[in-house]
């Protein structure tokens, strides 16, 4: 099943919720007038995870969206999906796509940034991105 983007957001905000992180008013309306609301987590998960592995999600927007929102799980049994996805992202050289994936390998523990960067990093610095995700893929091979 694919989700919208719209759908992609709500799943990050059911996921943040089952860890038990508060939301702004905006964000719990969301959650609330979902019709996955009543998707459990995991399979919700599954269900992007799937989405991604088969190319569902064949655009650099609908890909990002779907890291993003599984960044939001902190679930460290994704770390080999996110690798892969990682590895394929470098490949094609999208610095969007390996910043989001970065985001996400780092929240859930994981080093990526390099710490020249003295713990900051941002989607603009593409090249940096691209260095450190090299970087840790030579590391922490996929």
């Amino acid at each position: 099943m694919e989700l919208s983007n719209d759908q992609l957001e709500e799943a990050a905000y059911i996921f943040e919720k089952a860890n038990g992180h508060e939301h702004s008013e905006y964000e719990q309306k969301l959650i609330d007038n979902s019709d996955l609301k009543y998707i459990n987590s995991e399979d919700l998960e599954r269900m992007i995870v799937y989405a991604l592995d088969t190319g569902i999600y064949d655009g650099t927007t609908d890909r990002i969206s779907a890291y993003w929102a599984l960044g939001k799980r902190f679930n460290e049994a994704l770390v080999p999906a996110f690798k892969k996805w990682l590895q394929k992202e470098v490949e094609l050289n999208d610095a969007q796509a390996v910043y989001q994936l970065l985001i996400s390998l780092g929240n859930i523990g994981e080093s990526v940034f390099n710490p020249d960067r003295e713990g900051g990093s941002a989607y603009w610095e593409s090249d940096l991105n691209m260095r450190d995700a090299k970087d840790y893929l030579s590391k922490n091979s996929a």
